[in-house]
């Protein structure tokens, strides 16, 4: 990731989002910098502050290693994590910070060292994160825009994704911090940090059980023991499985953000609700800024502003393809020839259980969970047009939902993107071996209704899928913001079929032979 400037500019910031349909008004796509006011402080020199931090976990190392806990000296060795150039980082933030039950004794002290330096660390990492959030542009005038034409292009400002990637970093060292999970919308029940959803629910009295979603006050008990609760009585749990299911009156399984009707077993609707949990973690880290207009993001990091509460997302999960073809086919014609959809209509994402290799009944193959909840994130996360993608742009909608597919977990949560992951390796092997490739001022032009009815549809997908991983990771993410933006510009119907190029500084042209060096090098392109 290029390291952001850190003038003092406005604040900007953050959210936590999600899905599928499309992006904002055209604006003006030259800029001037916002107006600068006085911040709270300097951000620190990164590069400095990095060099202390790796400084301060080798001494902490070497402390543990004398004093005979090699546990603790490992655990602090692979504390940080470097940000790869060619992939990003997702980490899975724990609700509070909590000591390993192996921490005793003499080890006490040091832990307490380790935990007092990462929260420095953390501080220093949110002041970059408010300067990231700073760096966002203000239109020019008219006669400013004309002046604007001759001169040489000037890269784009925003530094939206790079404020949210910091917060995120922030989480990692000090779970507890209070103004970045202010940012990031987290609320605080019984001493630990909860979504606005979770705490609504704790609220109310509910409780939760991964088995069983979050139910009402008083039911789980009976739950736990064999009962089930439906239109107004309790009946045992054998009598309720045994019953023929609609979707319209299927089971009901609620997580934090998903309400879920299910013809499935409850095992498979709960296992669902776990897996698009981890997809909106995904999403958020990768694409949060999307859900945010710059200056709203400003506010989020100085503490002002909140993301208001929202209806759970729906999802409807059939039993079998079968059953998923027959209620699909009654809205879309061509349901047979996927197992799952986002259909923006009446936000819902629909999927079906599928067999694995063994015959057994699973979920759905978590590639397709995180694409349809990419949608479904993009398209719900803030207002979006009906017509998104309709004129142009479509390829980036899908693109950005192969690009989630690509996650891949890690003992810190899931790295995403990169040459290997996903399907770039086939978007590589069609440019490279096949041949194929369609100029990215072509694709840009094409809306949704000509770009799925083309022929090539296969290789085309194949294509952006590299295409995302470029956008997003190519030359350590040069592009990255610009690509952001331009499908908020989708989104809200705001695109044209120049908007990339013109937000990117850089003809289609000189896009496409990028893109060529991107793939030719394992993801490894220059300027």
């Amino acid at each position: 990731m290029p390291t952001p400037s850190f003038r003092h500019i406005r604040c900007l910031l953050l959210h936590i989002g999600c899905s599928s349909t499309l992006v904002v008004g055209l604006m003006a796509l030259s800029w001037l910098p916002a107006r600068p006011v006085m911040a709270e402080r300097p951000a620190p020199d990164p590069a400095a502050v990095e060099q202390e931090w790796r400084g301060t976990l080798a001494a902490l190392s070497r402390r543990a290693t004398l004093a005979g806990n090699e546990r603790l000296a490992t655990l602090i060795d692979a504390w940080e994590i470097a940000e790869p150039a060619d992939r990003q980082l997702v980490f899975t933030i724990p609700p509070r910070q909590e000591t390993p039950d192996w921490i005793e004794g003499d080890a006490q002290g040091l832990w307490d060292d380790f935990l007092a330096a990462r929260r420095r660390h953390a501080e220093t990492t949110f002041l970059r994160a408010q300067e990231a959030a700073r760096e966002h542009d203000r239109p020019r005038s008219r006669d400013e825009e004309n002046a604007a034409l001759n001169a040489a292009p000037q890269p784009l400002s925003r530094q939206g994704a790079e404020a949210i990637r910091l917060l995120y970093r922030v989480l990692r060292d000090d779970p507890d911090h209070s103004r970045a999970r202010a940012a990031g919308n987290w609320v605080k029940r019984n001493d630990v940090w909860v979504w606005p959803a979770v705490a609504r629910r704790l609220d109310k009295g509910e409780e939760f059980d991964a088995a069983f979603g979050w139910l009402p006050r008083g039911r789980l008990a009976r739950y736990r023991e064999g009962e089930r609760y439906e239109s107004g009585r309790w009946l045992s749990a054998a009598e309720d499985d045994s019953r023929p299911r609609r979707i319209d009156r299927g089971w009901r399984t609620e997580s934090d953000h998903w309400r879920i009707r299910s013809t499935a077993t409850p095992a498979a609707a709960a296992a669902l609700a776990v897996r698009l949990e981890e997809s909106l973690v995904i999403w958020r880290q990768v694409f949060g800024a999307y859900a945010w207009e710059p200056a709203e993001l400003e506010k989020r990091f100085e503490g002002r502003g909140r993301m208001p509460l929202r209806d759970p997302f729906a999802a409807n999960l059939l039993a079998s393809h079968d059953d998923y073809v027959n209620e699909v086919t009654k809205f879309e014609p061509a349901a047979h020839r996927s197992d799952a959809i986002y259909w923006t209509p009446t936000h819902t994402a629909w999927f079906a259980v599928t067999p694995d290799e063994d015959g057994s009944e699973t979920t759905v193959q978590t590639r397709t969970i995180l694409h349809e909840g990419a949608h479904q994130f993009f398209a719900e996360a803030r207002t979006t047009s009906p017509l998104a993608g309709e004129r142009c742009g479509f390829w980036a909608i899908e693109a950005a939902a192969c690009y989630l597919e690509s996650a891949v977990p890690a003992p810190f949560g899931w790295t995403v993107g990169g040459p290997d992951a996903g399907r770039v390796p086939a978007a590589r092997e069609r440019l490279m071996t096949d041949g194929f490739f369609i100029p990215l001022e072509e694709l840009a032009g094409l809306g949704r209704k000509e770009l799925q009815a083309d022929e090539r549809l296969p290789q085309i997908y194949s294509q952006i899928a590299g295409l995302s991983d470029f956008f997003i990771n190519a030359q350590g993410g040069r592009y990255r913001e610009a690509f952001v933006e331009y499908l908020e510009r989708i989104y809200t119907g705001a695109a044209s079929p120049d908007t990339l190029e013109r937000l990117c500084r850089r003809s289609y042209d000189e896009l496409d032979e990028e893109y060529h060096r991107h793939l030719a090098g394992g993801g490894k392109s220059r300027p």
